[in-house]
């Protein structure tokens, strides 16, 4: 558990970095959201874990459009999150996404 407060704060870190140098919807800024949602999903706390899937979401939405392997990671990131949460519903809808983007962009012989 020591390990993921770490993890937290050097993505923190990163995350405070790329706001000042790059702006608030950044592609890179979405990474750094990611990142920390991973974290809070692997520590257990999935509301927090959301919220910054959430939030990544949003900003490559915006900037890459909704047929982009970014978006997909996002709505498969949530869809796992809300699996763990046992909201089941919202969990496929998020991974059907996910799978129809990495289809669409990727191709069914891709590794993702």
């Amino acid at each position: 558990k020591g390990e993921h407060d770490k993890a937290i704060e050097y993505h923190e870190k990163s995350l405070k970095i790329r706001l000042s140098q790059l702006g608030s919807d950044h592609p890179d800024v979405a990474y750094s959201y990611n990142h920390l949602g991973g974290v809070y999903d692997k520590k257990g706390e999935h509301d927090k874990a959301v919220e910054y899937h959430e939030k990544s979401l949003k900003i490559w939405l915006n900037k890459l459009g909704s047929d982009h392997p970014d978006v997909a990671c996002s709505y498969n990131n949530l869809g796992l999150v809300y699996g763990k949460k046992g909201k089941y519903d919202k969990a496929i809808e998020y991974c059907n996404k996910s799978l129809e983007i990495r289809l669409n962009t990727l191709g069914p012989d891709h590794p993702d």
